[in-house]
């Protein structure tokens, strides 16, 4: 179906409490631009209260995120190690491995606010290394969640196609 100009305010959204991806995983989302919306990506307002983080450490095989930071300050671990991003930082995170990635609130008086963009394939794979499992999940398929062996030889996604 075609899609039609999308102009959305956020300042009365309500936004959906999210949790339970790692320890400490608390988190507020407002999913402005959902998939519903359009056909590649998402948009999302992301609140990390004082002492929480969002998602756990992952990456996508397929989809890639770019995070634009609003107000605050947080802890982002990735394939590169730790380091504290801020008001005003950009990252991207790619496809694969070396776009591993996790954020927290580093700061001990204020939420960590950021902007999550994401392109959105048919079907994305997201592994997470810290608890070696894998999660399959799109628009064709019915999410599904495996383990991995402890050490992951081979990436699991070369026999899925969009």
């Amino acid at each position: 179906m075609p899609k039609d100009l999308i102009i959305k305010n956020i300042t009365n959204m309500e936004a959906v409490t999210k949790g339970n991806f790692a320890e400490n995983s608390s988190f507020f989302e407002k999913p402005v631009i959902c998939r519903k919306d359009v056909d590649t990506c998402t948009v999302a307002f992301v609140e990390v209260p004082v002492g929480k983080c969002s998602y756990s450490y992952h990456w996508h095989e397929r989809s890639e995120e770019v995070f634009y930071i609003i107000s605050g300050k947080g802890r982002l671990r990735t394939f590169y190690g730790e380091r504290e991003v801020k008001t005003g930082d950009m990252i991207c995170f790619p496809t694969g491995e070396k776009g591993v990635h996790a954020i927290a609130n580093a700061s001990d008086t204020e939420s960590l606010v950021y902007i999550d963009f994401a392109t959105k394939p048919k079907t994305d794979i997201c592994v997470e290394p810290d608890t070696n499992q894998v999660y399959i999940f799109g628009e064709h398929v019915s999410p599904m969640t495996l383990d991995l062996p402890k050490k992951q030889q081979e990436p699991l996604v070369n026999f899925i196609a969009d």
